[in-house]
């Protein structure tokens, strides 16, 4: 992902300095991305940031959909960079296998099997010590559309809904709640199931960029209804 991330970035990097010297310091700059576009978003800008192209205020807060993640212990280096978990948003539905694949906890034997494919795991921190890939980076948005669309989650209410994970109290209480949720349906059971492949499969189903657009649709059409009409109404009344 990193070695596709230089590609991109040095694409971007003109426009970038362009942009710099029409706009001077009123300049500022958001990546998004789905799927693997918004894991290289989060590399592109980091990677603008760090190379001191542009300064943390010209860049607006990435923001992801089903993208997975793609640091190790990634919340120092913000710490670094004088960020905050808000520089990120990671938009995920509720079942989709795509984000939570490298950061579920992985089993024993699995690890055994990874390291004798790829030798530069055997150093690899974050699977040594926790048992998954790559740590969850920035605020976490969790998607549900409606049930006709796909079950709902095990953790969360029935319905369409777009939940964030309130991160006020303990953290191990919140780093718990994520890695309930990332493990909750766990992705090897839906890695193994052949009917979950395919256009009508469950993978598709819950990582497709369209289902991500119904999904956000269907959430803003009920704020509509339970929000902005009732306003509509009453001021239809009064006039």
């Amino acid at each position: 992902m990193y070695e596709a991330a230089k590609v991109i970035y040095e694409k971007v990097i003109p426009h970038v300095v362009d942009f710099l010297q029409t706009h001077g310091e009123q300049a500022r700059f958001q990546f998004t991305g789905h799927s693997l576009g918004g894991s290289i978003a989060v590399l592109v800008s980091l990677m603008l940031l760090i190379r001191n192209v542009v300064r943390c205020s010209m860049v607006e807060p990435v923001v992801t959909f089903g993208s997975p993640f793609v640091l190790c212990g990634g919340r120092k280096l913000l710490d670094e960079l004088k960020l905050d978990d808000a520089q990120i948003y990671n938009v995920i539905m509720h079942r989709d296998i795509v984000p939570r694949g490298f950061s579920c906890n992985i089993p024993g034997f699995h690890i055994s099997v990874l390291k004798l494919f790829k030798r530069s795991l055997h150093s690899h921190t974050c699977l040594n010590e926790n048992k998954f890939m790559y740590s969850p980076l920035g605020n976490l948005l969790i998607l549900q559309p409606n049930a006709k669309s796909s079950p709902g989650h095990p953790l969360l209410p029935p319905g369409t809904a777009f939940y964030a994970l309130d991160t006020t109290g303990y953290k191990d209480t919140s780093n718990a709640a994520i890695n309930g949720f990332l493990n909750s349906p766990h992705p090897l059971q839906t890695l193994f199931d052949p009917k979950a492949y395919g256009d009508d499969g469950t993978v598709s189903l819950n990582h497709d960029s369209s289902s991500y657009l119904k999904a956000i649709n269907g959430v803003l059409r009920l704020h509509i209804t339970a929000t902005i009409v009732p306003k509509l109404r009453e001021k239809k009344s009064l006039l």
